[in-house]
């Protein structure tokens, strides 16, 4: 407090302002009990009470309830509101802390805006105006004090206001963002223009010159925000503005008594209570209206319309957290941006469709028989190739078949899988099918025998027996067309497989009796191929 001027001769007869005032609280040390200890609870009662007087306000709340009760509660990581600016109404109450504290408590009204930085950031400005009503009264421990400021027959109690008003900034931290009940901490730095009652009526002994004082102000506190529809909510907030003065009550107790010694030339007493600074607290409710709505509150590119009708959260730009945004599944991928593994074949949308390069809405992206998941967490192939060596098999034969997908030749016989299977009959396991001694790739280009078979010419000798042991022709049942096959001939009657008249007597081996003896030709039984004394 400065600039005061002093006056010695304060009148005390001036009538009490609140005594004009129909709508002042006046509680005194005579009230009933009940009503002195209803304190700023039931001070809100008469200010709700009033907004129905003078409005449907609570009735909107009331009836906002049902449409509230039936929205959709996303799940998602939280989000702006909607809308990044909000403006915000009401009245409240106001009650001081100083000398004079009591349980009056004044009415005032404010209004808000606040613009998003961030999910959890906003800045704000606020602008009330108000009164604060107390009772003015002579105390023990400030006795000498108040009779100097307001006079030697000053009454012992009074009723008292204070006009104010501030504009103040503010930060806000938003504690649960995009949710229905959305609590919210917030603190700033303002001014406050200030007019004690007695600073007006001139009934004070040390005065400002003028009797509007400002000041700055420091308020700071908690509030909530319950939504009642996409764009409105009721608010209400409890503050505490603090300041560095110690007159909104017209009595700064501790600079009286300096200012009194001062003028007198005497010390200051060094055992004086120092006089504390006032403050204020304030209980607000109101309407709180977002503007300017982000029509993409999540930024994924899908307008919250779109989102509400594909029953996505527009407070989440990945719904479904998979990795990709709502958008990009939606209109690039044709994926379901509500499920994180959309054809469930066990890779999630974000490993098909960036790390893999696979559909995530089809469960077979090569129709190969495989699942895209099975080729690259099971079998390790390709899930974009239907062959992933190509060897001629598809992976999903290759699998059925036990052959290696990842292997053209899995038997190492020189073949690969698909010609083995598909061209030549034999087994894409083994590399000599028909177990005759000889690989299937030397029986297709060597020996030009069937490999799937062990013996070719079905003479009851392998492949490898006539190839490599006897030199017959594997391929031929009678190498030596006498007649008689290469296993009669080599098991039966000894005779030569290579050679049609093994006894060269110019009876072939089929038709020779004794194809191991020459004919004995002398005119006698000469047509048989045996000799005479085997014929006698």
């Amino acid at each position: 407090m400065s600039h005061y001027r002093s006056s010695h001769q304060p009148s005390t007869s001036a009538p009490s302002r609140c005594a004009q005032k129909p709508c002042c609280i006046k509680l005194h040390a005579a009230s009933p009990p009940s009503l002195a200890c209803g304190g700023l609870y039931r001070a809100l009662g008469r200010i709700l009470q009033s907004a129905l007087k003078q409005g449907p306000l609570l009735l909107l709340l009331l009836l906002s309830m049902d449409v509230y009760s039936q929205e959709v509660i996303y799940q998602g990581r939280p989000r702006y509101p909607e809308g990044l600016l909000s403006v915000t109404v009401g009245g409240g109450l106001a009650k001081i802390n100083s000398e004079f504290t009591d349980h009056s408590v004044g009415e005032m009204f404010w209004a808000q805006t606040t613009y998003a930085i961030g999910p959890y950031l906003r800045l704000g400005l606020q602008g009330e105006k108000g009164v604060m009503h107390y009772s003015r009264r002579w105390r023990r421990n400030t006795g000498t004090a108040y009779h100097l400021q307001f006079g030697e027959d000053a009454p012992n109690q009074v009723d008292r206001s204070t006009d104010f008003y501030a504009l103040s900034g503010l930060l806000f931290l938003d504690l649960l963002p995009g949710r229905y009940i959305s609590p919210y901490l917030y603190g700033g730095v303002g001014q406050l223009w200030y007019t004690p009652e007695d600073f007006s009526l001139g009934q004070v002994r040390y005065a400002p010159d003028a009797p509007e004082q400002s000041t700055w102000v420091f308020p700071g506190g908690i509030g909530v925000d319950i939504m009642i529809g996409r764009y409105l909510a009721f608010n209400t907030e409890i503050r505490a503005n603090l300041t560095n003065i110690g007159d909104l009550d017209a009595f700064p107790s501790g600079e009286v008594r300096d200012r009194y010694y001062a003028e007198q030339n005497q010390g200051r007493n060094p055992n004086a209570a120092e006089t504390a600074s006032d403050f204020y607290f304030s209980l607000t409710a109101g309407i709180k209206v977002f503007l300017f709505p982000d029509n993409d509150i999540d930024g994924d590119g899908l307008t919250n319309d779109e989102e509400e009708r594909l029953k996505l959260n527009p407070y989440d730009i990945d719904t479904d957290g998979d990795k990709l945004t709502d958008w990009y599944e939606q209109t690039q991928l044709g994926s379901d941006p509500r499920r994180m593994d959309t054809d469930g074949d066990g890779l999630t949308d974000y490993e098909e469709a960036i790390k893999y390069r696979t559909r995530p809405d089809t469960l077979d992206t090569d129709g190969d028989g495989l699942d895209d998941a099975e080729e690259v967490q099971r079998f390790t192939l390709d899930p974009l190739r239907p062959d992933t060596d190509g060897d001629g098999l598809s992976d999903g034969q290759e699998i059925l078949l036990g052959t290696n997908a990842n292997r053209i030749d899995t038997d190492g016989d020189g073949l690969p899988d698909g010609d083995e299977f598909h061209r030549y009959g034999t087994d894409p396991l083994l590399p000599d099918t028909d177990g005759d001694g000889i690989g299937d790739y030397e029986e297709v280009f060597g020996a030009a025998t069937d490999a799937s078979a062990a013996d070719s010419d079905g003479d009851g000798l392998t492949d490898f027996e006539e190839r490599s042991i006897e030199r017959t022709d594997p391929e031929n049942p009678d190498t030596d067309g006498d007649g008689l096959t290469d296993f009669e001939e080599l098991r039966i009657t000894n005779t030569n497989p290579r050679n049609p008249d093994t006894d060269g007597d110019g009876f072939p081996d089929g038709e020779d009796k004794c194809p191991r003896l020459p004919e004995t030709l002398n005119g006698f039984q000469d047509d048989d191929g045996c000799p005479d004394r085997r014929e006698r």
